[in-house]
């Protein structure tokens, strides 16, 4: 081959590549008009994927972006970030929203099938749809505040934290495994036990429930393996199989449940539901398991914030104690009645802010343009496109949140004032996703969130002892990076 051949194939080749890497995205995509997160990001994913190591989710590095370059950026050659109202609503809700891509789909996966968390969706998708319609009413807010059964499940449990709380607080010698001093007790943890039996026994019946209230050493082992999987830590898999494993155990009681149905019993709510629509085995479990992992996951996150701000504010802590006070405690179950409970305004902005400035999962929530493509900001997206929006942006633009990083129960209100304002901080407020991607279990985890915070502040007052490095950390699931929260609780008459 001469010389001159050679030199000519080369140069095809090289323009073919400058063609196709350089000048399609520089000029030619449809993308071409998206302002750049970084001027590389036109050209190749290093900038993001540089940013995203270790399983970070670039949060700092994509809200910087948006502050530059506006409402919808290109944070690679095909993928995009937006903020924007419109746009969110283009990709979340309307016609049942985009689907999820599928190495998103698939890291929620347990037991190799897919869950409702785990199933793809988008546009005419009826995989999901119908998983939606077999779980029924199960988490809809009306069965939960009048149905009685959650009250019950949650009075148990939250029976044996207040033995707890009044064990550290009353016994100064005490040697129990939740001592550390007098009245003291480290809470991350703990505030994922409590949430945790009281999910277990509302999905799988009180016979197949958790105890990890009472019992410290399952506790433990419980989270590490639950936080090994979720975080991707080193042996995530035999974490995986692990947990697989004690998902399995859980679902056993469920059958002693259906037994028990024709007497009367109300256990077991969720797994005889997803029965009486025909899951068996590891579609079973897999759904259940999910249910179970995410009923005790963020409830840990958010409690913990919400103990951190009460316990550094202690005449908002005294506020809300004297706002939970004025409620009657039901003589059978020492728990007030869940509709007045649910209506308290303090304790619902309470609860409002720290899930906004602490969203438990504050990063992208990914989705996939629809074959079709899609218009967005008079802009065409091509289909196959990836394209998020990040929560914490959402919960941190000023124009809607007045200084966005301060934690201000206040701002939830809803004074005549304020009316028009919190209208449109409910518009921003994304914790729970919406559409027919929302979180299901939503209302479900904020009541039990409400009982355990009414149970603990009407009767104790905090402080805190310890908070090691409460910054958030980023990653999909967002705890305090060091995972430790010590306070002290003093009994108030």
């Amino acid at each position: 081959m001469s010389l001159s051949l050679v030199l000519t194939l080369l140069g095809a080749i090289f323009l073919l590549l400058l063609f196709r890497y350089i000048l399609t995205p520089l000029f030619l995509s449809p993308l071409a008009h998206i302002p750049a997160a970084h001027p590389t990001s036109v050209f190749t994913p290093l900038w993001i994927s540089y940013h995203r190591r270790g399983g970070s989710q670039a949060l700092p590095a994509i809200t910087r972006a948006h502050s530059l370059y506006g409402p919808i950026i290109r944070l690679g050659p095909h993928e995009l970030s937006v903020r924007s109202q419109s746009a969110i609503h283009k990709v979340y809700i309307e016609k049942g929203g985009f689907a999820k891509p599928k190495f998103w789909a698939d890291e929620f996966m347990s037991y190799g099938v897919r869950n409702m968390v785990s199933m793809q969706g988008g546009i005419g998708s009826k995989e999901h749809a119908g998983r939606k319609r077999d779980l029924g009413n199960v988490y809809a807010k009306s069965v939960l505040l009048g149905s009685g059964v959650l009250s019950d499940v949650a009075a148990r449990v939250l029976r044996g934290m207040d033995e707890v709380l009044e064990r550290i607080v009353g016994e100064e010698d005490n040697a129990d495994a939740e001592k550390t001093g007098s009245g003291v007790m480290e809470v991350y943890n703990f505030n994922g036990a409590v949430n945790a039996d009281i999910a277990s026994s509302y999905i799988y019946g009180t016979d197949g429930r958790t105890n990890f209230v009472g019992d410290v050493a399952k506790r433990n082992e419980y989270f590490e393996h639950h936080g090994t999987w979720l975080k991707g830590k080193h042996g995530h898999a035999e974490s995986q199989k692990w947990l697989e494993e004690f998902g399995v155990q859980l679902c056993g009681p469920g059958v002693s449940a259906l037994r028990d149905e024709e007497k009367g019993g109300a256990d077991a709510v969720v797994y005889k539901q997803l029965h009486a629509r025909g899951l068996r085995g590891n579609d079973m479990a897999s759904e259940t398991l999910d249910h179970f992992i995410a009923g005790a996951e963020a409830p840990r996150t958010t409690l913990t914030y919400l103990q951190w701000e009460l316990s550094r504010n202690p005449t908002r802590q005294a506020r809300l104690r004297t706002e939970l006070r004025t409620l009657p405690l039901d003589p059978t179950t020492d728990i007030p009645n869940l509709k007045a409970l649910d209506a308290l305004p303090f304790l619902d902005a309470v609860l409002m802010e720290t899930l906004r400035l602490y969203t438990p999962t504050p990063g992208p929530q990914h989705r996939i343009t629809p074959p079709e493509g899609t218009t967005i900001h008079g802009i065409f997206i091509p289909g196959s496109t990836r394209i998020s929006a990040s929560l914490a942006i959402l919960h941190h633009n000023a124009e809607v949140f007045p200084e966005p990083g301060v934690w201000r129960p206040e701002r939830w209100g809803g004074g005549d004032k304020e009316r028009e304002s919190l209208e449109e901080m409910r518009k921003w407020f994304w914790v729970f996703s919406k559409g027919s991607r929302g979180c299901i279990g939503k209302d479900f985890t904020v009541i039990v969130m409400k009982l355990i915070v009414a149970k603990m502040y009407s009767k104790y007052e905090t402080e805190v002892m310890e908070d090691g490095n409460m910054e958030q950390e980023d990653k999909f699931l967002a705890g305090p990076v060091g995972e430790r929260l010590v306070l002290r609780f003093r009994a108030v008459k």
